[in-house]
């Protein structure tokens, strides 16, 4: 398949590991950008995250959607895994693999790897999440795909890993477990059955992939490979250093890559954050920037606003500088993608929050730990001149119209990091570069 055509000034690939993440609350066009970046990399991985997220991609112009699988799966030769880190749906994963196989995609166990520590999904877990948002009168927004549970069965020792999913002794091990531990259990397998039968059937076919995909990982980096990790949700959803509780499950930031995977930080050679040139949040939680005007509504539409995984409208926003600085800072990038910036394109002023004014803190230059703080606050921009100049799809920054170089400036002089890259368009070559 083709590569995009300015792979060759593409410069954060030069660092033989690189880590991607979503720098907003998710949904800034990663999937595009890993898939575009990993032409030049040897072995992609996605290292947290299950098939709540989605990554919309246009290969040879036709769309597809990846929930689990790498975005680097469609350059041929490479190698993409799933590390310890993520959680696995595998009903979901094996429909995803027979899907990128109606693309070309040739799957063989050499060119996918399936980490035997991840955990698994299973429907007693996406019964639960259910069950939790329904019933919870402060449900969080979750995409009731299982996520929540699965991590937390994780975390007190109870879960499922996928190397002991495939191993049919295991399998059968753990869910006589479940039947003692759980009341409610032997019902979800008799409510369930088809989802549980698709369960079952999973395991044959995802068993020649699974493997100690951390070890095979880390012996690519010591060779030197050029190697791309891959996150899966923005990095204002991280667990930690997220808008908690309104967050995933997992460290959707840069460390979690070295902890999924097991790899030394010193390994890291870049990290680079994808963000829009505005924001969007799917679900609850504070947006000090949402607009709810015909701004917002303008650019939710333009932008085609709904969720990859679940087709909820995403709420939208002005660019908080304030956020994005919080990211940059907590994951040491060293350079941003600015997506969607054809997506600003006629409006007649633009906006960027410089700062938050709360009702008793006054104003604040740094984004407060304390969700309720953040939902109090008001956001302070700083108001530019809009551009109706078509953005050139391809090229280099300087070619943007002048308003829109001096939104890309401000931008950098508010987050402290350079744009490396501006996004023009859903496709591999929409992109225009340092």
């Amino acid at each position: 398949m083709s590569a995009p055509a300015q792979h060759g000034k593409t410069e954060p690939l030069k660092a033989s590991t690189t880590v991607l993440i979503g720098a907003q609350w998710g949904d800034e066009g990663k999937g595009k950008w890993i898939d575009s970046l990993a032409a030049d990399a040897e072995l992609v991985v996605r290292y947290q995250g299950g098939n709540n997220a989605g990554h919309t991609l246009y290969v040879d112009g036709k769309k597809i959607v990846l929930h689990q699988l790498p975005s680097g799966i469609f350059h041929d030769g490479q190698v993409s895994a799933l590390a310890a880190g993520v959680v696995v749906n595998p009903a979901q994963l094996v429909i995803e693999m027979e899907r990128a196989a109606e693309f070309g995609v040739t799957l063989h166990p050499s060119r996918l790897w399936l980490s035997g520590r991840a955990h698994v999904i299973t429907p007693w877990h996406v019964y639960l999440d259910e069950q939790r948002e329904s019933r919870s009168h402060g449900a969080i927004g979750t995409t009731k795909r299982g996520i929540g549970p699965t991590y937390s069965d994780k975390a007190s020792r109870s879960g499922l890993r996928l190397g002991h999913f495939v191993n049919e002794t295991s399998r059968k091990r753990w869910l006589q477990q479940m039947r003692e531990l759980h009341p409610e259990f032997n019902k979800v397998l008799s409510d369930r059955h088809e989802a549980w039968a698709a369960f079952e059937a999973a395991a044959a076919r995802l068993a020649p992939f699974v493997t100690d995909a951390e070890t095979h990982i880390r012996t690519a980096v010591a060779a030197g490979k050029k190697v791309l990790l891959e996150g899966a949700q923005g990095a204002l959803l991280d667990i930690d250093h997220g808008t908690y509780p309104f967050v995933t499950s997992s460290t959707t930031g840069s460390a979690g890559a070295c902890q999924s995977i097991g790899l030394a930080p010193r390994h890291i050679g870049a990290c680079i954050g994808i963000a829009k040139g505005y924001v969007t949040r799917v679900g609850a939680g504070p947006f000090p920037t949402e607009l709810h005007d015909e701004v917002g509504k303008s650019l939710a539409t333009k932008g085609q606003e709904f969720g990859a995984t679940t087709g909820r409208p995403r709420r939208v926003g002005w660019l908080d500088a304030v956020a994005l600085r919080y990211v940059v800072d907590v994951n040491g990038l060293s350079g941003v993608i600015l997506n969607k910036m054809d997506i600003l394109t006629g409006l007649k002023e633009v906006k960027i929050a410089v700062a938050y004014r709360h009702p008793t803190a006054g104003e604040l230059t740094s984004m407060p730990w304390d969700t309720e703080v953040l939902e109090a606050c008001q956001p302070v921009y700083e108001t530019m001149p809009g551009w109706s100049e078509d953005i050139p799809r391809s090229g280099k920054i300087a070619d943007l119209p002048a308003a829109a170089r001096h939104f890309v400036a401000e931008v950098e002089r508010h987050i402290g990091a350079p744009v490396i890259m501006v996004g023009t368009g859903p496709n591999r070559g929409d992109a225009l570069y340092r």
